[in-house]
């Protein structure tokens, strides 16, 4: 046994069983020793994890850096759009090819680093170290583009929205039992495939008509979208879920304790079970009532048009409205966002079970929103997997916006770019 051997075997592991619940134990178990033998490599799974995390970003930059090479040439030369944009792409297929072909790595980006500002700088740097500028890449396809000091850059939302449209590829695989199967060297067509399903989604989002959208006024729609909370959710029981989702953003909906949310809410911990009768009974209050209500907003605002391109972003701004009306929700969810995209299926423990549950639960409500959005032929322009992909770019594209910038100050102009992205692709750049 190696460490390269513990490494790799963590990947799979860990990554099929949930980093949060698995332990050094189940590790040793796979590998055939005793939980022991793997302290004379490692003194903790911390440590281990670690080693995964280097191991990742070195093989990840070995296969980048080539195309990085290529795609930087032509963002330095200020070239037209389509090169910029071709540049782009040239960088998000590699991603791709290797999300493909490492399945696990792409599991343990998403679900440790993916979203982690606390070490986001240190993974950039590492990159940049070994040839993969990312800042580099974004500013100056943002000069390039006309677009200096863009939020949300558009490499930004086509890094994230490639990340979505990966993870339900390879989830379906999993499901379906295919998925060492399908990347395998004798079985490149899975690679093919994914290249070929993110490209066109990259390219052509929804595929709207641009002409449509660009005739959308969109200050109207904006006010119309705008977010008022109703007095039958003001009083002490919004005031509890607040609390909740205070103790989650901090903590995470695992480490999230009722002490936490007690010292919240000002009550005692004994006070809190006149409200909740168990830990998983208020997180599901929390994200299913609050989820509830977004819903609710989001369904009326895109009922004030009947026009596909206007319904969407009116849905769009009606759930920004509320997420950044309420911070502590946004952080909550935000630490909950990966549940609908990654590939730990096996949840270990009735907490995680829940956070499944409900996150499934919550992109199907929001499903029966944007269904409702339809072409001339009454066909819905938004299928459930897609619904989950503009929520995770929405919620995302939130989290991130400069830390400066308060979330009420976030420009329209930046709502109206994710819009366009999401309805146009690429393809809308102007």
């Amino acid at each position: 046994m190696t460490k390269t051997e513990i490494i790799q075997t963590a990947f799979q592991t860990w990554g099929a069983g949930g980093y949060q619940t698995t332990s050094l134990q189940t590790l040793a178990d796979k590998l055939g020793v005793s939980k022991t033998a793997l302290y004379r490599y490692f003194r903790s799974k911390d440590d281990i994890l670690v080693a995964m995390r280097e191991t990742f970003l070195d093989r990840f930059a070995d296969s980048l850096r080539p195309l990085f090479e290529s795609a930087l040439s032509p963002l330095e030369e200020r070239s037209d759009k389509g090169k910029i944009l071709d540049a782009l792409l040239l960088v998000n297929n590699g991603i791709t090819e290797f999300f493909a072909k490492n399945p696990w790595y792409f599991v343990f980006s998403l679900v440790k680093l993916h979203g982690n500002t606390d070490v986001r700088l240190e993974i950039e740097a590492y990159l940049r170290a070994r040839g993969l500028d990312f800042k580099k890449l974004r500013l100056a396809a943002e000069d390039g583009l006309g677009e200096k000091d863009a939020y949300p850059a558009l490499s930004q939302l086509v890094f994230t929205y490639s990340l979505c449209i990966i993870a339900n590829f390879l989830k379906g695989l999993w499901e379906e039992g295919r998925l060492e199967e399908n990347f395998s060297s004798e079985a490149p067509q899975g690679v093919c495939e994914i290249i070929r399903k993110v490209g066109e989604a990259v390219k052509n989002g929804l595929r709207f008509s641009r002409e449509r959208v660009d005739a959308l006024d969109w200050e109207a729609l904006e006010a119309a979208a705008k977010w008022t909370e109703s007095g039958e959710n003001l009083g002490r029981h919004k005031g509890l879920i607040k609390a909740v989702a205070s103790a989650v953003a901090a903590a995470g909906p695992w480490a999230a304790s009722m002490s936490m949310v007690a010292k919240e809410s000002g009550l005692s911990k004994s006070g809190l079970y006149a409200h909740f009768s168990s830990k998983r009974d208020m997180l599901r209050q929390l994200f299913l009532e609050e989820f509830d209500e977004v819903v609710r907003y989001a369904r009326d605002a895109s009922r004030k048009s009947v026009v596909p391109e206007a319904q969407l972003y009116l849905a769009i701004r009606a759930v920004e409205d509320f997420l950044t009306s309420e911070p502590e929700f946004l952080a909550a969810i935000s630490s909950l966002k990966t549940q609908n995209i990654n590939l730990d299926m096996r949840m270990m423990d009735g907490i995680k079970e829940d956070m499944k549950k409900n996150s499934t639960e919550c992109r199907s409500r929001f499903f029966q929103v944007f269904s409702e959005i339809k072409n001339a032929r009454g066909e819905a322009l938004i299928d459930e997997t897609t619904t989950g992909a503009i929520l995770f770019l929405l919620t995302d594209t939130l989290i991130r916006k400069p830390e400066s910038m308060d979330y009420k100050a976030i420009p329209d102009q930046s709502l109206r770019s994710l819009y366009r992205f999401i309805a146009l692709g690429t393809n809308g750049v102007k």
